[in-house]
């Protein structure tokens, strides 16, 4: 019987995540040009993406990460919410406030939310919302921001970019280049 729980609900959870964010290669034709791009799987559909030159891709299926010798104390993290964030009462704002605040590292100081953006990114119907905090490690003070996108009714993605004050516009100009060309085949 406990099996036979464990699995149902096992089935739920895996049913309930088609994106699945493992990076994939396949050569595609943009304007008579061959051209290899990552994608992830969308259930029996292809998510291309294209980040800028100098960017490579890694992960797996739990999530993918951007990074680039250009700004290479930067990431760039794509995941799926484990439960969505995304919400329009107060109540859930507030929680994602201090989830996003608690992603500040261990021993950084000086953490502050900066900014919260609703709908910072208005691109293929998706409702989005944007918090910005900054802290200080030991070597710099550092910028994080989470976008939270509701891809469809169950999935919500969750892009982090991360850098050195200094860095961190090449990371969120690399994440905001991937999201605009998102695009399923």
């Amino acid at each position: 019987m406990r099996l036979t729980l464990f699995a149902a609900s096992f089935t739920l959870l895996s049913a309930a995540h088609a994106l699945d964010l493992t990076p994939h290669y396949a050569e595609v034709d943009a304007d008579g040009l061959r051209v290899r791009l990552p994608y992830f799987q969308d259930g029996s559909k292809r998510v291309f993406i294209a980040p800028p030159d100098g960017w490579k891709i890694e992960g797996g299926s739990a999530g993918a990460v951007l990074r680039s010798d250009a700004a290479a104390r930067s990431s760039v993290v794509f995941a799926l919410s484990p439960k969505p964030l995304l919400a329009t009462a107060e109540d859930g704002r507030k929680a994602a406030r201090e989830a996003v605040l608690a992603l500040a590292p261990k021993g950084s100081e000086a953490v502050r939310l900066d900014t919260e953006t609703p709908d910072p990114l208005t691109l293929n119907g998706w409702k989005t919302h944007e918090l910005r905090i900054s802290y200080d490690l030991p070597d710099a003070r550092y910028v994080k921001t989470v976008l939270l996108v509701r891809l469809n009714a169950r999935e919500e993605l969750q892009v982090v970019a991360t850098g050195p004050e200094s860095e961190f516009p090449k990371a969120a100009a690399a994440a905001m280049t991937c999201l605009r060309t998102w695009h399923k085949k």
